[in-house]
Formats: structure tokens, C-alpha cells, sequence
């Protein structure tokens, strides 16, 4: 039995990935069968559930919205414990980049206004960000990321802590 408390892998991601993509990439990532997950477009949710019993617990539960700016999609993956323990949250953005080909900003253990953006390759790079409603601007970033030429370089941003 897992002592792993549900915790949230929520990320922006500059390839807004169609709903059965995101699906699909969820239940091969966590390993899990699909009434265990609910994914659903954060405008709908309610019309969604409206049929599901109140009751009803998933395993993952994601909600999904575009966004604008340097990313094209936000969403929060509520994963329960067991999940947690098999793919923690940098893996977890490690595989989404990769499957999608995009680049996709998350946080861990950043310090507070910092970012870690991992690439379609793998390379990670810590980013500071705007944020204005929907709109998600980077601002800064450790290293360059491709489609964005006019994004400033700071390596100084390892060193805040």
C-alpha cells in the first residue's frame, strides 16, 4: 500500500494536444485502465460529470484549457499516491514533451517565481514567467528555446535560490 499522499502535475504546454492525444498519453504514461481516468475541457466539467456518480473517484482526473501567449494549453493531472510513486512529476513533463514535441513549463522545487521548462529533447532550463489571465509570457530563460528567438538569456537564474 502505497503512503504516497494525490498530488497535482499541472503544466502549460506550448502544443495544445487534442483531448483523445491527452487521453491516450495519460493512461499509457500512469498505466491505467480507462475508466480510472476522467479528462475533460475545464469549461465543460460540469456537463461532463453530470452522469458520473458523485461517489466516483478516479486515479487521474485532467482538465485542460488553451491558453495564449507562448503556450498553447494549461492543465492540472490530479494523480492519486500509487500513481505518484510510478511516474513522479519530472518524468512525468519528461514524456509529455517528448510524445507532443513541445515544450512545457511545470513546477517542483523552484524558487518561488522560477520555472522548469523541459524540451521535446529532454534538456531542462529554469524560466521566470509573466502571467495575465490566459496569456503566459517567458521572460527569461537559462538556455534558448527553439520558436521562441527573442527570449533573453539568464544563466544567473540557476543561482537564485
Amino acid at each position: 500500500m502505497t503512503t504516497t499522499p494525490a498530488t497535482g502535475y499541472d503544466g502549460l504546454s506550448s502544443r495544445l494536444v487534442p483531448e483523445a492525444e491527452l487521453r491516450e498519453f495519460l493512461l499509457g504514461c500512469f498505466g491505467i485502465a480507462g475508466h480510472e481516468l476522467f479528462v475533460g475541457h475545464a469549461d465543460r466539467l460540469d456537463e461532463d460529470l453530470r452522469d458520473v456518480p458523485p461517489d466516483t473517484v478516479f486515479a487521474a482526473f485532467c482538465a485542460y484549457e488553451e491558453v495564449g501567449g507562448h503556450f498553447a494549453m494549461r492543465f492540472d493531472v490530479g494523480v492519486d499516491g500509487r500513481l505518484a510513486d510510478r511516474v513522479g512529476r519530472g518524468e512525468f513533463a519528461g514524456r509529455f514533451a517528448a510524445r507532443f514535441g513541445a515544450y512545457m513549463l511545470y513546477g517542483d522545487a523552484e524558487p518561488p517565481g522560477l520555472w522548469t521548462v523541459v524540451l521535446p529533447d529532454g534538456g531542462l532550463l529554469r524560466a521566470s514567467l509573466e502571467e495575465n489571465g490566459d496569456r503566459f509570457i517567458l521572460y527569461a530563460a537559462t538556455a534558448p528555446i527553439p520558436g521562441l528567438p527573442g527570449l533573453r538569456l539568464d544563466e544567473g537564474l540557476w543561482r537564485v535560490r
